[in-house]
């Protein structure tokens, strides 16, 4: 492919391609240094106290870190969450993957552990958007700025605030609260990374060198591996820089980005595969409603506004980098804007680009002052500079204050989510429960609790699990109605015991419309601060059963409330007539099945179904097979004593993302090794 002149765009020399000087490199660092210590100082409990904002996923990432095992580097089976969904299935692995890294490094635990990665990412956000922004501008000083107003405002809340509108929310720490409070690290975690891989699309595109292509893969694969929202990070960031360089180079360039994005695909493929992208999709529609003619509307919008906006840039500036700026401001804002004030969206979750938004609106706020203020008298620049600067001061001492309120150290064995997953663990080993809420979130913190529930709805591997988890939270007008649609889909998915948290609870989210529909229904277990768990009356505690073929699920129910074709199969579950099955795990990827059958049974498995998962009788074969749940069940034919091993390897599909995987990252370390040797 034929080089372009590294120091010309349009014949004029470009400002990232002049020489450092000692002297730049001193105060570059200097900068770094503040920008890094003024977060730090900010969120320094991050790195020392351990808190417990139990309205979040936090305990969710730790369970991964602490219980993923060897699952990172071959496919395992994940019995913990949805009645067991593949590993990849969990979530965007690099958020638990850092966490159990450091804990293992620093001997701490993992809880403290995930503290330490946030604290880390939260630094290392701004730090990035500096280095990028002055390696591109060579102004050290405006890029500072840029980094100190991203680190210290929420400019966002003032655009599409969360809440009601306020000017002065623009003062918010939100970026900490986000993260700290709520669930959102491994999203920062790419945002963190995007500035970099900006920076090396840049390189890539003007200089094309292996070194950059090698580094901007590897970049673009750690965004991807630490949320599903990297890779749409890097697709804007690509769609606003493309067109600010020569139109000649617009085919070569895009043929470029999109070479590397497949290339960074590739490495990641084992723990993004084809049928987790379809999954995101499905729960993405069934949340959201999925793509609709008000979406079509929202991206014509968004279009037109993109057009109106590059003829303004015509005619106000040709510095490529503040083109740049003001098409990724605008891009990024305008997915939240139209989201909130149109109520149109093209993209999942679009009010979640407000963090992109407010690193994007740094940028071209100080750099869009930047003409007029450097054309400003020298007392004027030093006045404005204090005025900033002093601003920045006080906003660096009201951060610290709501960061000290926020992250005071806390004990999570006092927590209603610690002792009631520890009340499951010892009291109900093994079986099968529906814990509500942040309780589901945090349980696997703290033991080996098979749930019905406890993963992301934002990726969940069975949409009919899903359906099953509404109706057990809503399942009718009425308590009666509601305890028996409920109970229905509870036996339907071997649940044992359901926790319930009443309106005085301090489980956060309190899901069930009727919390009170089970009392006089199912005995009670425990009961503690208005969370009860209640046992669910099965024949047996087996997750396999033998039943008649009619009796298997052939359909999807439609909605929560339909429980019509699933009745059929619970009462078969509960049908004294028919011989129990013995189950066992034997494993994380094996399940061993002892019953009797008679001409016409079949054994229905209460385990998400999964193509990786193979079923002998001996030594011969027997396909296994989804009912209309997304659970297994299988035709043995058999005669009296059956004994039947499943296990599983991750199917065809999984097998191959990893080999994938493995051999684009050989292909790159071949490739950057040649390259050096030459």
């Amino acid at each position: 492919m034929a080089r372009i002149d590294p120091s010309l765009i349009d014949g004029k020399l470009e400002p990232m391609d002049r020489a450092f000087t000692g002297r730049q490199i001193i105060s570059v660092a200097v900068y770094g240094l503040i920008i890094v210590w003024i977060n730090a100082y900010i969120c320094h409990e991050l790195f020392t106290n351990q808190t417990a904002p139990m309205n979040s996923m936090h305990g969710f990432w730790v369970a991964l870190a602490k219980r993923g095992g060897s699952s990172w580097l071959h496919s395992n089976w994940w019995q913990l969450w949805d009645n067991g969904i593949p590993f990849e299935f969990t979530y965007a692995p690099l958020i638990p993957w850092m966490i159990s890294a450091w804990s293992a490094i620093r001997g701490i635990t993992p809880d403290l552990a995930f503290q330490s990665v946030t604290g880390f990412v939260y630094c290392l956000a701004p730090l990035s958007l500096f280095l990028m922004a002055w390696l591109i501008t060579r102004a050290a000083g405006w890029s500072f700025l840029a980094a100190l107003f991203y680190s210290l405002t929420s400019p966002s809340q003032i655009i599409v605030p969360d809440a009601e509108f306020s000017f002065r929310h623009l003062w918010d720490a939100r970026r900490l609260f986000i993260v700290a409070q709520w669930d959102d690290t491994p999203h920062l975690a790419a945002l963190a990374l995007l500035p970099l891989t900006i920076l090396f699309l840049v390189l890539s595109i003007r200089r094309r060198r292996a070194p950059y292509y090698a580094v901007l893969v590897l970049l673009i694969a750690g965004m991807a591996l630490a949320t599903d929202f990297g890779p749409i990070e890097v697709l804007i960031a690509a769609m606003c820089l493309i067109p600010v360089f020569p139109r000649k180079d617009y085919g070569r360039n895009t043929a470029l980005v999109i070479s590397i994005g497949l290339i960074a695909y590739a490495i990641i493929a084992a723990f993004l595969p084809p049928s987790m992208l379809l999954a995101i999709h499905r729960a993405s529609a069934n949340a959201e409603g999925g793509w609709t003619a008000g979406s079509l509307t929202a991206l014509a919008i968004v279009t037109l506004g993109w057009i109106v906006l590059w003829r303004v840039l015509d005619h106000w500036t040709t510095d490529w980098n503040l083109r740049f700026f003001a098409l990724f401001a605008y891009l990024t804002g305008s997915l939240p804007v139209v989201a909130a004030y149109l109520h149109r969206q093209f993209l999942p979750q679009p009010g979640r680009y407000k963090l992109e938004m407010e690193m994007a609106i740094a940028l071209v706020v100080v750099f869009g002052l930047r003409s007029i203020v450097e054309k400003a008298p020298p007392t004027l620049k030093s006045g404005l500079l204090l005025l900033f600067l002093a601003l920045a001061g006080e906003q660096i001492v009201s951060h610290r204050q709501y960061a000290r309120n926020i992250l005071q150290p806390a004990d999570l064995t006092q927590t209603i989510e610690y002792r009631t997953a520890t009340w499951v663990n010892q009291n109900l080993p093994g079986i099968r429960v529906m814990l509500p809420g942040s309780i589901a979130q945090w349980a696997n913190d703290f033991g080996n609790l098979p749930q019905f529930s406890g993963s992301s709805w934002s990726q969940a591997y069975n949409q009919v699990q899903q359906r099953g988890l509404a109706a057990v939270h809503n399942g009718g007008d009425t308590p009666l109605e509601d305890a028996r649609v409920s109970l229905d889909w509870l036996k339907a998915f071997g649940v044992g015991a359901v926790a319930v948290s009443g309106p005085n609870s301090h489980e956060y989210w309190k899901p069930f419309t009727h919390p009170a529909k089970f009392e006089g229904l199912l005995p009670v277990l425990w009961r503690e601060d208005d969370v009860t768990i209640y046992r669910v009356a099965q024949r047996t505690a087996s997750l396999a059963h033998v039943v008649n073929d009619t009796a298997i699920v052939s359909r999807p129910p439609a909605g929560p409330r339909d429980t019509d074709a699933i009745e059929k199969y619970v009462a078969a579950l509960d049908d004294p007539s028919l011989p129990p099955a013995e189950f066992h795990w034997a494993g994380p990827n094996s399940m061993q099945i002892r019953t009797t059958l008679s001409p016409g049974q079949v054994i229905s498995v209460q385990v998400s179904f999964h193509p990786g998962w193979h079923a002998k009788v001996g030594s011969r074969a027997i396909a296994l097979r989804r009912d209309g749940l997304g659970l297994m069940w299988l035709q043995p034919d058999c005669s009296g004593i059956c004994e039947i091993q499943l296990d599983y390897d991750g199917g065809w599909e999984l097998r191959l993302c990893r080999y994938l995987s493995f051999a684009a990252v050989l292909l790159l370390l071949s490739v950057l090794l040649r390259r050096r040797r030459a």
